[in-house]
């Protein structure tokens, strides 16, 4: 469990990558819209009170001149105060306080007068001048039932205001604000001043102090929103993290399995293709190295076997000749030595067993050679026919002497072959050689070649007793005589034969059937060709 949350892991950074991606691009989201919305109040606010200061500033010039008038610029300040939720002051030229409202609170009153009705059916009725209509709260104002001009009712009309609008309330002068409904004082940050009458020279200033507290309501609202939203983002964005950090690491964490349990040795297990492209095609890798690597260890250790078997089977075949060497000596130093007949018959049969050692290594050197890549094929254009004929001929006296028959079939055109013409004619002379050997008397040998294409075909074919099936997939392999272990020979001319074919880049064939003869065939590239591998 500590090692699935390890914070150093792909999942802990995936997940905290996430995390941290959501909570600042909210944060900063969060900061740049608060800060825009805080900026585009206060703009508009400025504006708007600036506007209010020039408007009451109008209204103020008819209390100013010809002398100002305490009591109706006190009652505009309270009017206009009570209207824009602002502190008002009136000042003079010189800048002395004329009238002040004082500081706003939550909420405002002012009274309401209206005429009264008729006292009998046709009687006249007072009518009040619009600008008595409402009357502010001043240090006259009435704390009784009665007060006022005369023939008019009157009302106490009650403001509470919010960031989201005003709520008014009627009630008779003597009431008081309902419960929870106190005033509450604002801060002020905002001020607009404008001038009273020319602007030049003016009579006085109107000066209006204002808060900001709709503008913070809202940016505190949507605060706390971006807060919430925040929030929100980085569960959701832990949650995602989650789930993607385990969709990539779950392929990685099989990933490194696999690689352990390939360098334990068991390169038979596979890494599953799986999550995104980049971790598919290293799986694909991953998997293709270890089908190397296996198919590498299997050939060694096929290598292995077969230079254990190569070992054996050397040995075996030097064994014989150097066992029958040795017995002749032993003859020749005792009973044979007064013999001349025993003598000469000894040393020809040990001549023969020389040749056969010498015949034997040079043919495993050459073998060895053409395995290793050390013979350098000399190459030269040369006439197939004449190198078909040219290991024939060494052949003709041996076939007859034991009544074989040897027949060519050169078809026409053959022209020149690309090729070291000294192995190809080897080849050949292996398996003419085999051919004799393996035919009974009165037997027929067919040697031909033909041209297909960019290639040659030469077989040799005889009506021998026919190769086992159980032997042909053996026969090309080195010391390998097949079921017929009484037939002379040491088991490596095919293998040379193969090896010749492969180092031309063609490859060789074989067609048997047991009573029906064999036919090898060698198939050769006309302008000669790399090593098959």
């Amino acid at each position: 469990m500590r090692r699935f949350w390890r914070i150093r892991s792909i999942r802990g950074w995936l997940i905290g990558s996430y995390l941290l991606l959501s909570v600042v691009a909210v944060g900063i989201t969060g900061v740049l819209t608060v800060s825009l919305l805080r900026a585009y109040g206060i703009r508009q606010e400025e504006a708007v009170l600036r506007a209010n200061a020039e408007s009451v500033a109008r209204q103020a010039r008819a209390f100013m001149e010809p002398a100002p008038w305490p009591e109706g610029l006190t009652r505009l300040a309270y009017a206009t105060a009570f209207l824009g939720n602002a502190r008002v002051r009136i000042l003079d030229a010189q800048g002395r306080v004329l009238a002040d409202s004082g500081p706003p609170v939550g909420g405002g009153n002012v009274l309401w007068a209206a005429p009264a009705p008729p006292a009998a059916p046709g009687a006249g009725s007072i009518e009040a001048p619009p600008w008595v209509s409402l009357y502010l709260p001043g240090p006259e104002s009435p704390s009784e039932p009665g007060w006022g001009p005369r023939g008019l009712r009157w009302m106490r009309i009650r403001q509470f205001r919010s960031p989201w609008g005003s709520r008014f309330h009627f009630e008779s002068p003597a009431g008081s604000p309902e419960a929870g409904e106190e005033a509450t004082e604002f801060v002020l940050p905002l001020t607009a001043r404008a001038p009273i009458g020319d602007p030049q020279a003016p009579i006085g200033y109107v000066e209006l102090q204002a808060g900001v507290e709709p503008s913070l309501e809202v940016i505190a609202a949507t605060t706390r929103a971006f807060t919430l939203a925040g929030l929100g983002a980085a569960f959701l964005a832990g949650l995602l993290g989650l789930a993607v950090s385990e969709a990539l690491s779950r392929p990685i964490r099989q990933l490194a399995r696999a690689a352990v349990q390939m360098g334990e040795g068991d390169l038979k297990v596979r890494a599953p293709e799986a999550g995104p492209v980049e971790l598919r095609h290293l799986a694909a890798e991953l998997n293709r190295m270890a089908e190397r690597l296996q198919a590498s260890f299997e050939a060694l250790a096929r290598e292995r076997d077969a230079l254990r078997h190569f070992i054996a089977d050397a040995s075996h075949q030097l064994r014989t000749p150097l066992t029958a060497l040795r017995t002749f000596l032993e003859l020749l130093q005792g009973p044979a030595a007064e013999d001349p007949e025993a003598r000469v018959a000894f040393l020809a049969e040990s001549q023969a067993q020389v040749d056969r050692l010498a015949w034997i290594t040079q043919n495993l050197l050459d073998l060895s050679r053409l395995e290793g890549g050390l013979i350098q094929l000399e190459w030269a254009e040369h006439p197939l026919a004449d190198i078909v004929r040219s290991a024939v001929s060494i052949f003709r006296e041996a076939a007859a002497r034991k009544g074989l028959t040897v027949e060519l079939e050169l078809s026409d055109g053959l022209g020149e072959i690309l090729c070291d013409r000294w192995r190809v004619e080897m080849a050949l002379s292996n398996l003419l050689d085999n051919a004799v050997k393996f035919t009974p008397a009165g037997g027929r040998i067919i040697v031909g070649a033909r041209r297909e294409e960019s290639m040659v075909r030469i077989w040799v074919e005889d009506t021998g007793p026919g190769i086992d099936p159980e032997d042909l997939p053996h026969i090309f392999e080195r010391f390998y005589r097949g079921r017929n272990a009484a037939a002379a020979g040491s088991g490596l001319g095919l293998a040379i034969v193969r090896w010749i074919a492969e180092a031309h880049g063609g490859r060789v064939e074989v067609h048997s059937q047991p009573g029906q003869g064999s036919r090898f065939e060698l198939i050769l590239p006309l302008h000669g060709g790399a090593p098959s591998s």
